[in-house]
């Protein structure tokens, strides 16, 4: 597990010196393609909060070369979204997600508001106590989400921005994860 934690370290790395390179090139009044959402907060997967850690890169479905007011005016934008999010409990019990969402933004002059649904892979592991023996197992699981958010635009390329969702996990010990989390996006 901690191979996996470290290689999603150096990919949000390699993704944040990406997206503030691709923000010096970024020309004001466009309309931004692309998103790069880094994010922290907390996630119930029953029983306990632990502490939840995303990204995410956005990337704009349909015509790329419209101004903001014109997208404004015309309501629903829509993204398709490939994120990773990361949550453990007591070092032996992790959920390390990788997976894709369909976000519909409705955006306003400097608020933005999203829902979306999505879908990925759960790659578990965890303490299973049989007997008096303490089995450690790794599985993966098939996941959807529902969930619903707002970013507030703090310049033309970044903002701030807040999430609250529900996953469900098939077959999982605890199916249900309700997660709300907030964080930074980059916009190019």
């Amino acid at each position: 597990m901690k191979a996996r934690v470290l290689a999603l370290a150096v990919a949000g790395a390699l993704s944040v010196s990406a997206a503030v390179e691709a923000q010096e090139d970024y020309e004001e009044g466009t309309v931004a393609n692309y998103g790069l959402a880094l994010g922290a907060g907390l996630v119930d997967p029953g029983g306990s909060t632990e502490p939840y850690y995303t990204a995410a890169f956005r990337i704009r479905l349909g015509d790329h070369d419209r101004s903001r007011e014109d997208l404004e005016r015309e309501g629903i934008q829509g993204f398709i979204e490939p994120e990773v999010g990361y949550w453990t409990r007591d070092s032996a019990n992790s959920d390390l997600l990788v997976g894709v969402n369909l976000i519909g933004v409705v955006p306003f002059h400097r608020v933005d508001y999203s829902f979306g649904v999505g879908a990925g892979v759960h790659l578990l592991d965890f303490t299973v106590q049989d007997g008096p023996t303490i089995l450690e197992e790794s599985d993966e699981r098939v996941g959807v989400n529902a969930q619903f958010g707002i970013d507030l635009h703090m310049t033309d390329a970044a903002s701030l921005f807040g999430v609250g969702r529900i996953d469900l996990v098939e077959g999982a010990v605890e199916e249900q994860q309700n997660k709300v989390y907030l964080g930074v996006r980059f916009v190019f």
